[in-house]
């Protein structure tokens, strides 16, 4: 039971990561807290429904799609909950993204219903597959190693491309790379999207694997920013070691104590992490997002 407890909490770890990602990103580079980054996971997971069960289109272009409108999302949110008050105090663009998160779940509702739906339309990666004594589904396994290879995409991105730099220097110190001819504010707009793509990958995957509801986000939005909070805010590292952490501690706690408790092990969490180290496990960032 051990062993396939550690490897759900893996599983959980690697959605986890992805969103963390997205936080941790637009924190660096905005100094944001975006209350909506979970809306844009639940949002991309929408649309594939509606692509791929509604429409009827092959599973492959659907994916694509809905990837890239999660992205688009994110974009949409930078310009109209960020960029208009990135001057003013943080506490603002902090409450429009609230505002945002909140008009997004009403769309979602409105559009699709309150129900939770199914991905499920044919045999595709539903097969099990059985690992010794832990059993997983094609999908799980694919949530693993899509999340894994994003990161290692997303690093290589970030450290060997001039968009990478640009991104690491406007996080690094704003004013000083536009000085240098960096439009940060195309900057930012990009990060918002990366954000959305990772969110709209981990949101489609895990939606395939236990349904979409218009309230998927929020608690997944959660974890993601609890996760980017332990491994170090601002430190992308620190947030695919929080994601980990996070998916292990609550899958791990679930075997030992009643399921009920699950979700609570990340508000637990999150609470100990601000009150016994609230700059994170890696702590304050040395050199940017990739410290």
């Amino acid at each position: 039971m051990l062993a396939q407890l550690f490897a759900n909490g893996i599983i959980a770890g690697s959605s986890y990561s992805l969103i963390a990602i997205g936080y941790t990103m637009i924190y660096g580079v905005g100094k944001l807290i975006n209350f909506a980054h979970g809306e844009l996971y639940m949002g991309a997971a929408y649309c594939f429904y509606l692509l791929y069960i509604l429409l009827d289109w092959n599973i492959y272009p659907a994916i694509l799609l809905a990837v890239l409108v999660g992205g688009l999302l994110g974009i949409i949110l930078e310009r109209v909950a960020y960029r208009p008050f990135k001057d003013s105090s943080r506490l603002v663009p902090l409450i429009t993204t609230i505002g945002a998160s909140t008009f997004l779940r009403a769309v979602a509702v409105l559009l699709f219903g309150v129900d939770a739906q199914s991905l499920l339309k044919e045999e595709a990666f539903q097969s099990a597959i059985d690992i010794g004594n832990i059993t997983f589904t094609s999908v799980q396994l694919l949530i693993v190693v899509s999340s894994l290879l994003l990161m290692s995409l997303l690093w290589l991105l970030l450290k060997k491309s001039r968009l990478g730099k640009a991104i690491r220097a406007t996080a690094e110190e704003k004013s000083s790379a536009r000085y240098v001819g960096i439009d940060t504010d195309l900057i930012t707009s990009l990060t918002f999207a990366l954000g959305g793509l990772l969110a709209g990958v981990a949101g489609i995957l895990v939606g395939y694997d236990q349904n979409i509801s218009p309230y998927m986000g929020i608690l997944a939005g959660f974890k993601g920013f609890t996760a980017a909070v332990l491994g170090g805010i601002g430190n992308i590292p620190g947030a695919v070691l929080g994601g980990f952490c996070i998916g292990l501690a609550e899958n791990l706690g679930a075997g030992y104590f009643p399921t009920i408790f699950q979700d609570s092990i990340s508000f637990a969490i999150l609470l100990f992490i601000l009150i016994v180290m609230p700059r994170g496990i890696l702590g304050e960032k040395k050199d940017g997002l990739l410290s």
